[in-house]
Parts: C-alpha cells; sequence; structure tokens
C-alpha cells in the first residue's frame, strides 16, 4: 500500500511540475491542487503531513498550511482549500 501511495505522488508532481513548466512565460496561473489529490488518505481533511509531500513551489509549506487552514484546527477542509486565494504574485 505505501510504493502504492508513493507512485500516486510521483506522477501527481510529475503532472503538477508539467502544468507549472507551461504556465511559465503566460499570464496563466499554476492550476490549484485538486483537494482528492492531496487527502491521500480519504479521511476528508488534509493534514500537514499529507500538504508537505508536495513542496510549495515558493515559500514554507507551515506558513502556506497556516494560511490556508482558516479556522487553525490543523486540517484544510475542501471548503478551507477552495475558498483560499493565495496572494498576487509580484512580476
Amino acid at each position: 500500500m505505501k510504493h502504492l501511495t508513493s507512485t500516486a505522488m510521483i506522477v501527481l508532481l510529475s503532472i503538477v511540475f508539467s502544468a507549472n513548466i507551461a504556465a511559465k512565460g503566460s499570464n496563466n496561473k499554476p492550476p490549484k491542487p485538486d483537494f482528492s489529490t492531496l487527502d491521500t488518505d480519504g479521511n476528508g481533511a488534509i493534514s500537514f503531513d499529507e500538504f508537505n509531500t508536495k513542496k510549495p513551489p515558493q515559500g514554507d509549506a507551515q506558513t502556506i498550511f497556516d494560511e490556508i487552514d482558516a479556522d487553525g484546527n490543523g486540517e484544510i477542509s475542501e471548503q478551507e482549500l477552495s475558498e483560499h486565494k493565495p496572494p498576487r504574485r509580484e512580476r
């Protein structure tokens, strides 16, 4: 089971990396990760450990996690992820 999870994360990271490369040089933002791909244990919430498996392209993972976790309960709900607006990048 652990091997399957590792393989799934490698595939996910490859897809995200490809999307980021495609978005470079254009005005398109990289796609926001899908909740179900981050909630690897399927319990309906993203823990910091799950969130941290995909390192953010910029910034500290804990800081970003804390910004998304609006109620501060240590988990990101699907609603919190969908309502989170990342800060605008400086050009």
